[in-house]
């Protein structure tokens, strides 16, 4: 089952504007103002004369389904860009083509690797057809140990197991009054599951797991060990694992190679000549990580873990390219490490390989996996690209997909299968930002099922 745990009263939105703090914009479903890099945007969740199909906005073109707004009412951040043009390397799929790729005009070139709808327009007969020209791959490498390294163990019986989807949690300094809220929250409803007979596997968090620009040394034991008990024996969260994806604030001055890891002198650490330098990631990848932190689990920007004894896959995809202006939330959390980077440009150019990777890992576990349910996490809404995973399934394969994303500071199911069936969730109300002006604070819990699946059920604790 799918359970949002609301936290009530404890953190509301603050009508009538719900503006997140100096460092933070996001878009509430019940607001009436809301900024967008930097400008207010009046009535940004009503409809209005702008097609809400992110197709027809020029600055959202890739993304799939709506973004202006997309389907909780909120506007997303490339509502608000300037469309790209028709070279290859403005689009994501496209990097590493030259010329001209993706052209709205009639007649002008339309690759498969543009996005998923062409323009109305039929392409000149001397271009390859879309489904003859196989996506670009990512300069970008992921390195990492596949398979169930963590040993996570599983009751034989596959409905007894479950595990819980976490987002935007990791306040700055010291946990805050909300953070602690959900955090509490969390220990009793597994304590409550424990009783019941139910296991929990791993806790899968979405991204802004440590806020406002990166992690910093101190953050380990403040902002995750303290509140959650991870590693206090008395706690049911001690040593359980944690599969974790990076937000828009994991990035920023307080961890400045972490989207330019080749800048440094010398790496955090190397691996086949690619070099690392994020301070979340794995030791393996960064030796200077404290020992007391294994079971965060990190191993790359992009990585997927299976659990085979339960058929159920976790993978994990950093789509932070889509929001470049507002890594570390905002100039002042990323300008001194833009800099350090060589510029901005540098910046997006490296987050653009990691994403196409990402890509390309979605294709590769779609053929190559095996596990009747498959997580896809990451940290925006409407990036979860399962799409292309889908597109890349074998004939045969039967799986049920599960997106979930964080980025807005709430909870809720944002979409279901054919049987109603929750599968995409929002689970950004983890507490990190920005009390009291959250909309809805807490976190999801996914309880499988035996029949391969999963089931979805709303619970207020």
């Amino acid at each position: 089952s799918v359970e949002v745990a609301i936290l009530d009263p404890v953190c509301t939105c603050a009508l009538p504007s719900c503006i997140m703090g100096p460092r933070e914009s996001v878009a509430l479903a019940a607001c009436s103002t809301v900024m967008f890099g930097g400008a207010l945007v009046q009535g940004a969740n009503s409809s209005d004369a702008r097609p809400a199909m992110c197709e027809a906005n020029p600055g959202c073109r890739g993304l799939g389904g709506d973004c202006c707004p997309a389907p909780d009412g909120n506007m997303l951040n490339c509502c608000f860009e300037p469309g790209r043009t028709a070279a290859c390397s403005d689009w994501l799929g496209c990097v590493g083509l030259s010329g001209e790729c993706c052209s709205d005009a009639p007649g002008g070139p339309w690759l498969a690797c543009c996005g998923e709808e062409a323009p109305t327009e039929q392409p000149p007969h001397d271009i390859v057809p879309p489904t003859e020209v196989p996506p670009p791959k990512s300069p970008y490498t992921n390195n990492y140990e596949g398979g169930n390294p963590l040993g996570i163990q599983v009751v034989v019986s596959r409905s007894s197991n479950y595990f819980i989807i976490l987002g935007d949690w990791g306040e700055a300094g010291s946990p805050g009054v909300c953070q602690r809220a959900v955090a509490d929250m969390m220990k009793d409803y597994i304590r409550r599951q424990k009783a019941s007979g139910k296991n929990l596997l791993f806790v899968a968090s979405v991204g802004d797991n440590f806020y406002w620009s990166g992690i910093t040394p101190g953050a380990w034991e403040t902002s995750w060990a303290e509140p959650y008990g991870t590693n206090h024996p008395d706690s049911p969260l001690f040593n359980v694992p944690w599969l974790a994806v990076l937000g828009n604030h994991d990035y920023g001055n307080s961890d400045a190679y972490a989207f330019c890891p080749s800048a440094q002198g010398v790496p955090l650490a190397s691996v086949a000549g690619q070099s690392y330098g994020h301070g979340q990631f794995n030791a393996d990848k960064n030796p200077e990580r404290p020992a007391n932190t294994r079971h965060y689990w990190m191993p790359d920007y992009n990585y997927h873990y299976e659990i085979p004894e339960a058929s159920l896959e976790v993978i994990a995809i950093d789509t932070n390219y889509l929001d470049i202006d507002n890594l570390g939330g905002d100039v002042g959390g990323n300008a001194a490490a833009f800099n350090m980077c060589g510029g901005i440009d540098s910046v997006r150019s490296f987050m653009s390989d990691v994403a196409m990777a990402g890509q390309d890992l979605l294709r590769e576990r779609a053929r190559l996996g095996t596990a009747k349910t498959v997580l896809i996490i990451q940290h925006y809404p409407g990036a979860c690209r399962r799409d292309v995973f889908e597109a890349a399934l074998p004939a045969g394969r039967e799986v049920k997909i599960l997106c979930s994303y964080g980025h807005v500071h709430s909870q809720a199911c944002e979409g279901r299968d054919a049987q109603g069936n929750c599968d995409t969730i929002l689970s950004g109300g983890g507490g990190g930002c920005c009390f009291p002006e959250v909309s809805q604070a807490g976190f999801a819990a996914v309880h499988l099922t035996d029949d391969g699946g999963f089931q979805s059920v709303v619970d207020t604790p």
